[in-house]
């Protein structure tokens, strides 16, 4: 995740200075639209019935994988 934080920062930056409205990186208004219609559409709508994932199995069940997987 950090990854691609840093990625998409360096993405946004200019690709020459002085920057004017000819040679503008647009990316910072794309993604800032993108978070702004996921953050308005979790106020208004998912925030009341997201509930997140579902677990699937008891809890040694899971810890019995979680074993499985650190062997491996």
């Amino acid at each position: 995740m950090i990854w691609v934080v840093i990625i998409t920062i360096l993405f946004m930056l200019p690709q020459v200075w002085p920057v004017s409205w000819a040679d503008f990186n647009y990316t910072v208004v794309a993604v800032a639209a993108v978070l702004g219609f996921a953050g308005i559409y979790w106020v208004v709508s998912a925030r009341n019935w997201f509930t997140g994932p579902k677990v699937q199995g008891t809890a040694e069940e899971l810890a019995a994988i979680e074993r499985e997987l650190t062997e491996i």
